[in-house]
């Protein structure tokens, strides 16, 4: 027994000693980090908040593109037989940004949950819940929406903008009772994420806040033009931005002012924020960027590792950027006709070509070359592709695939996409030597090779 506590005697000096040889500076460390300004625990991001990007709107994005463009395998279909001439596509790549919603009139989000409100009185949601969509009681157009990504509550208001509707999103109904808005309509309006709290400004500039279903109580009256008002991630915190460049931020605890910040180069136009990053616009384009953590200025390239939206509103509809390219096919009827000419003087190839526009390519070296006035054109016939025309062999397109006694071709030209037909060929055979993949001829040469191009669609953002 004497033994034992002996050695638990010696474990008890050894810390301490070490404890000792700790650097004071580091202690001293050590105690101003756990010393937080004030507000700083509402900051802080609940880990049930960090939730990944809502799958409904990813779901309903890729039905919209399979609607609108190709899949890259439907490039590879061999139509029936004896319909290779009947027939040929275009295929352009384009930058996919669907329209997910027209007639908007307001929305808040972002892709990791999104509601939308629209001019016939209903609001759309794409969210971790299975509500899609709400209407409004009144039987007037949705004017106003708070929502953020991951709170199961919604408010929204009506063309009017004098009464708050709630919804609650688990069960898709609306929570009995008006919210009055004794000064509407109502200027502005945000949720924070769990859905306890709810802001707004009236149209007496005055911000009220307090729980989502009320009552809410009056902050403050605001001196200079509200541009927006949102909460932080950690949804404790409640920011109030105004065109001077003024931030002020409430803590929702207390119902009180954390801090208030003057962000220089003002006056703005309109505000943004993504995590704890405000971005204040200038009426000349120039964009602030202001962390709320470190209530300093910061580079815009720092300010995007905070988690961007790509859902804005354009031309009175929501669309979604979604980084990704897709494929557009247009339909024509016939068989592709290439019509060629060579003249010996000029040295120079001349194609009326698959966009009925006329290109002239030098014999020398097969590059496109600017259009000569002569007078000896003859007319070129092909033989399996290939113009014979002097001493050298061209082509102005290649073999893609075969399957069976079909073989794919391609013609790439620039600006205007690919043109893909089928044609039978006079064998059987399976060949496909470059998968997901299309040609580009850079030189009309027939001994030289083109550049094939990879189909890469990639993933939705």
């Amino acid at each position: 027994m004497i033994l034992r506590f002996s050695k638990v005697k010696l474990l008890i000096l050894f810390f301490a000693l070490i404890l000792v040889s700790i650097p004071l500076s580091l202690r001293a460390q050590s105690n101003s980090s756990s010393k937080e300004r004030v507000g700083q625990t509402y900051i802080d991001v609940p880990a049930e908040l960090n939730k990944g990007t809502a799958k409904s709107l990813k779901d309903y994005v890729s039905e919209l593109l399979s609607k609108k463009y190709v899949s890259v395998g439907k490039l590879y279909d061999a139509p029936f037989e004896g319909l290779e001439d009947k027939i040929y596509i275009s295929v352009t790549k384009e930058k996919a940004i669907p329209i997910i919603a027209g007639g908007v009139s307001s929305y808040a989000g972002t892709e990791e949950g999104l509601a939308a409100a629209l001019y016939d009185g209903s609001i759309r949601l794409w969210s971790t819940y299975p509500c899609k969509k709400v209407k409004l009681p009144s039987g007037k157009g949705a004017s106003l929406v708070a929502y953020a990504p991951g709170s199961p509550v919604l408010a929204a208001t009506d063309s009017d903008g004098d009464n708050l509707f709630i919804y609650d999103l688990k069960t898709c109904t609306r929570i009995p009772g008006d919210i009055p808005v004794e000064h509407g309509p109502v200027k502005m309006m945000a949720i924070s994420r769990t859905g306890d709290w709810l802001g707004l400004i009236d149209s007496f500039n005055t911000l009220l806040c307090g729980p989502s279903n009320g009552p809410l109580k009056e902050l403050s009256v605001l001196e200079g033009t509200p541009l927006f008002i949102g909460y932080t991630p950690g949804q404790g915190i409640l920011v109030e931005v105004e065109a001077s460049g003024k931030i002020v931020l409430w803590g929702m605890n207390d119902l009180s002012t954390i801090n208030s910040d003057e962000v220089p180069d003002g006056p703005f136009t309109s505000v943004r924020m993504s995590g704890y990053v405000v971005c204040l616009r200038r009426d000349d384009g120039k964009e602030i960027y202001w962390d709320l953590r470190k209530r300093s200025l910061v580079k815009k390239s720092e300010a995007l590792k905070e988690s961007p939206s790509w859902v804005y509103e354009k031309d009175g509809a929501l669309v979604y950027s979604t980084g990704v390219d897709r494929w557009k096919v247009a339909e024509h009827f016939g068989m592709p006709m290439f019509i060629v000419s060579y003249s010996a003087k000029e040295k120079l190839i001349r194609v009326r070509d698959l966009d009925s526009k006329t290109r002239y390519y030098s014999t020398l070296d097969g590059k496109e070359f600017s259009e000569i006035n002569t007078s000896d054109w003859k007319f070129v016939s092909p033989k399996n592709g290939i113009y014979k025309a002097g001493k050298k062999s061209f082509r102005f397109f290649d073999s893609v695939c075969q399957k069976g006694i079909q073989r794919l071709y391609c013609r790439y030209i620039d600006g205007k996409g690919f043109y893909l037909w089928w044609q039978q060929a006079g064998n059987v055979a399976d060949l496909n030597p470059h998968p997901m993949e299309l040609p580009v001829r850079e030189c009309i040469l027939a001994d030289q090779p083109a550049v094939w191009t990879p189909l890469i669609q990639g993933e939705i953002r």
